[in-house]
């Protein structure tokens, strides 16, 4: 059975519907019909358990979110909005129709509003009209769809927020969202003089991420309930109390997710609980969809239809979410004939089929839930001939079936490109259609590496489209050229994507000037996507101006709706640490980081679902910039929380959140060598180059530079462990990808090779290559030096750096004035450095001296170079004597050189220096 509500104009009477294929008439005032899907809870084989409509399972482990919920149904404010957003599998719709069914008890109008419905809603109804009379939560499934539409109604809804009748509530589910572009822009920061009423509705103001399951007993009480339903009569048992079964379900990438845990169950009625814990989210998929597909066939064959022909029409039914009986006779006459199969039965019979498999009132459902249905149309469609079927389903079908199709390649494209090449189909047919386009282009999801190239595509025609039509509105360019610009830079065009954003900006900048109040929060988001390309080919100065002018915007937003900018605050403070980083000024650099990382901790305490991955790229940058201001052990800390909490998103979403894990990794990795932990940062450098390596084979252009970074870490931490021959190879490596790259790109990646370069000299001088070691050092210093003559407060500590690594290399080839005046030109910067900031540069001067004193040696002999190895001891003690670890080989180095420069010069050790040190080095012998 199912129930609706039919919430009618200011005035009119709600009525409870119960039952299916009612109808009730109201007259003319606008009306708007809610479900629960109650019909759906019948169950008559197992995969019907799966569907969230069954609610064949008590919800488990979500009290959290749902009391979130209704907090948020409490508020006082009668006008609110929320974003609920996770992959499949994760419960959102289970989640949503539990509320309704608990909001429903107290007095509330509480359902779904389905596609259909809220088309004619929208086609039929004078929205200034509509109205509610008592309190009404509206629950909208994939709302990137439905985003001009949902645009229109918020509008109309802000208008009148202040004569609402009664407390309204929208929540909007959908797999992805991001608030700087896509579809979620489209609802909440567009539509001219209304954007920031339409923001102030939202609580919180960006996304909810729903997140895992976290208990054991939750996860394995959904096994379990299932099993007993899956099973009855024949119980399996779990071994709940065994240690490594619940680990082992702790650790599964899927295990937090319900529905595969669902899955789960079933597949061990049929393995047994070892090997179904085994399988892959995809295997647990494919197997239940070959089932359905099995069971599809067999209908067919009882009734003498084509079992393939059914199961193809089944896949068609299931892209296009859904068809009314009509719809798919007309359909199936068409697709029966066109993939020569014309014999396979009856439209109407084919029909009377696939209603009895996959009912649905007034006409066929799809198969159910998302994932089984997109295995199944994998599946069917994988092949050739079945991208053309897609094209046709999208042509008779449009955007439900573009939805379906983006669902298939976030979910399966790793594994198959079919979905990525249907998706370009399908935008190929939309061409000149530019609200089709953009619906399309709403619905990607821009974060996602899969589809980055299809995203490039879809932008770039949008804009093609724009510049074509004398009229479009200037708003609409400027959205249009923002967007275009990230995809630009997702999809490694930095160049392309810094013209592009320069001009966004440009537009923003005319939309201000007329209307302040509308427009400077999206002129805000356009030069925080700027400074990100200025900085990307090297344009530090100019992308510190944008940066700034971001964070001051953003800041005057926040000041007035702190609700709703903070968020937006933080992210432009996370770009302005980095460019004044760029630009040498450390300190105002580690105060904006840390008044990011303190406003996203402040959220994420709020929020932890919502703002935690934002918290975990506020901590990295924060990690960089107090380890610039030597400040190494709270650096550490920052970096592996950063660690800590990407790990746990990249195992949810692995397509959007593995980049940012391996980023973090790698700056882990650094921070370990600062503190002397060499075996966890060979270890941490490692795992951030495999996953640099990986998405580098199949994205180079946007990840070869990332993979270049890491594999320098990389060679630098093998090398700090002695294994000096795969140090070489991996420096060798990250040179030779450096050099394509400034090949390409001087301006931005010559500084990185000079920085392989160097590592590169010092590693073919491990392995006795120095003849070739010190020509690659000259190269570096020499790229350093030019470098250092533009941008000083940049580029001068790695100048020292590598005049101290010239130095030995000129001394071990007999150059030993020449060594000697590159080690004094390297003491006399780090000097100056050090004065400036001695907490992070004395340990660098600690080492130019001793190389100065060994050069001196070698020039005018050990009584002349003494006193300059004393004063590298000496410069060194205080920060050995703090962090031991840290600087153990660095100072057992200089002691060893000391002593023996003592003993040549025939002068006694100072043993007031060196009583402090040497009882470390004695108990460690």
């Amino acid at each position: 059975m199912q129930q609706e509500a039919s919430i009618a104009g200011a005035g009119n009477t709600v009525v409870q519907i119960v039952g299916d294929g009612n109808t009730v008439t109201t007259g003319h005032p606008p009306h708007l019909t809610l479900t629960r899907y109650v019909a759906r809870r019948q169950i008559r084989q197992d995969l019907d358990r799966l569907s969230p409509y069954a609610r064949s399972t008590p919800l488990l482990g979500r009290e959290t979110e749902l009391a979130s919920l209704h907090t948020f149904l409490r508020e006082p404010r009668d006008l609110l909005a929320r974003v609920l957003v996770g992959d499949g599998g994760c419960g959102k719709t289970r989640l949503a129709l539990e509320l309704c069914e608990q909001a429903s008890t107290t007095g509330w109008n509480a359902g779904f509003v389905t596609r259909t419905e809220l088309q004619r809603f929208f086609r039929e109804q004078n929205l200034s009209d509509w109205g509610w009379q008592k309190p009404t939560l509206i629950v909208v499934d994939y709302a990137a769809e439905h985003a001009e539409l949902l645009s229109q109604w918020l509008n109309e809804l802000t208008d009148r927020a202040a004569a609402a009748p009664h407390v309204l509530r929208l929540l909007l589910l959908e797999r992805n969202a991001s608030t700087d572009t896509g579809w979620w822009t489209t609802v909440f920061a567009s539509g001219g003089w209304g954007v920031l009423n339409k923001r102030a509705l939202l609580d919180p103001p960006e996304p909810v991420p729903i997140p895992p399951l976290g208990r054991a007993e939750d996860r394995l009480a959904l096994l379990g309930t299932v099993l007993a339903q899956a099973n009855p009569g024949q119980p399996i048992d779990l071994p709940v109390h065994d240690a490594a079964f619940r680990d082992k379900l702790m650790q599964l990438v899927w295990g937090g997710d319900p529905l595969f845990l669902m899955m789960a169950a079933l597949a061990m009625v049929q393995v047994g609980h070892a090997r179904a814990l085994a399988l892959g989210r995809i295997d647990l998929a494919d197997a239940l969809a070959q089932h359905e597909a099995d069971r599809l066939r067999q209908l067919a064959r009882v009734r003498s239809l084509d079992p393939a022909l059914v199961q193809h029409l089944a896949a068609c039914v299931t892209l296009a979410q859904g068809m009314s009986r009509e719809d798919f006779e007309r359909f199936a006459s068409s697709e029966k004939a066109t993939i020569h199969r014309p014999s396979g039965g009856d439209a109407a019979v084919l029909a009377d089929v696939l209603q009895e498999a996959l009912p649905r009132a007034n006409g066929i459902a799809p198969v159910l839930p998302d994932l089984i249905g997109e295995a199944l149309i994998m599946r069917t469609m994988r092949q050739n001939p079945g991208a053309a079927a897609v094209l046709r389903c999208h042509a008779a079908f449009g955007r439900a079936v573009a939805e379906s199709v983006i669902r298939c390649a976030q979910d399966f494209a790793p594994q198959s490109p079919a979905p990525l090449r249907w998706l370009e189909g399908i935008m190929h047919a939309l061409d000149d259609e530019e609200d089709e386009l953009a619906a399309l282009d709403d619905s990607l999801p821009m974060e996602s590496v899969v589809l980055s190239d299809l995203n490039l595509k879809v932008a770039e025609r949008l804009q093609a489209l724009c510049v074509a039509r004398e009229d479009a509105p200037m708003p609409r360019r400027a959205a249009v050229l923002n967007r275009l610009a990230t995809a630009r830079g997702m999809a490694g065009q930095p160049e392309a994507a810094l013209g592009t954003a320069e001009e966004a900006v440009d537009l923003y900048r005319e939309l201000v000037a007329q209307q302040p109040e509308v427009f400077r929060p999206d002129l805000a988001r356009s030069l925080s996507n700027l400074a990100v390309r200025l900085n990307a080919l090297g344009q530090r100065e100019p992308a510190l101006q944008a940066a700034q002018e971001a964070t001051d915007l953003n800041r005057e937003l926040a000041d007035q709706w702190p609700d709703v900018f903070r968020p937006d605050l933080a992210g432009s403070l996370n770009n302005l640490a980095n460019s004044l980083s760029e630009l040498g000024q450390r300190e105002p650099a580690l105060q904006a980081a840390q008044e990011a990382v303190d406003i996203r901790r402040e959220l994420a305490d709020q929020r932890p679902d919502v703002f935690r991955p934002d918290l975990a790229r506020s901590l990295q940058t924060l990690a960089s910039r107090l380890s610039e201001l030597g400040q190494r052990e709270p650096a550490l800390q920052a970096a592996q929380e950063a660690v800590d909490i990407r790990r746990e998103f990249a195992a949810q979403r692995p397509d959007v959140f593995r980049p940012d894990l391996a980023a973090s990794l790698g700056t882990l990795a650094n921070r370990f060598s600062e503190l002397g932990q060499r075996e966890p940062a060979l270890q941490a450098a490692q795992e951030a180059t495999d996953l640099y390596r990986e998405l580098a084979d199949r994205w180079p252009e946007v990840f070869r530079p990332e993979l270049a970074m890491t594999l320098n870490n990389l060679a630098n931490s093998l090398s700090e462990l002695g294994q000096r021959e795969p140090a070489l190879q991996a420096a060798q490596e990250v040179t030779d990808l450096y050099r394509e790259l400034a090949d390409q790109r001087p301006e931005v990646f010559r500084p990185g090779l000079a920085m392989s370069l160097n590592n590169l000299a010092n590693s073919l001088n491990e392995l006795g290559q120095r003849k070739l070691a010190l020509q690659v050092a000259q190269e570096a210093t020499d790229l350093y030096r030019e470098f250092a003559t533009q941008r000083p407060d940049v580029f001068r500590p790695d100048l020292a750096m590598s005049l101290s690594n010239l130095a030995n290399r000129l001394s071990e080839l007999g150059h030993r004035e020449p060594a000697w005046q590159a080690a004094l030109e390297a003491a006399d910067l780090y000097s100056k450095l050090a004065d400036q900031r001695p907490d992070v540069f004395r340990p660098d001067l600690a080492r130019s001296l001793i190389v100065l004193a060994l050069r001196t040696r070698d020039v005018s002999g050990a009584a002349e170079a003494l006193p300059l190895a004393q004063e590298a001891v000496t410069t060194l003690a205080l920060e050995f004597l703090r962090r031991p670890d840290a600087h153990a080989q660095l100072m057992g180095a200089m002691l060893r050189d000391y002593l023996q420069l003592c003993d040549s010069a025939r002068a006694t050790p100072d043993l007031e220096l060196l009583g402090p040190l040497l009882p470390y080095f004695t108990n460690k012998e």
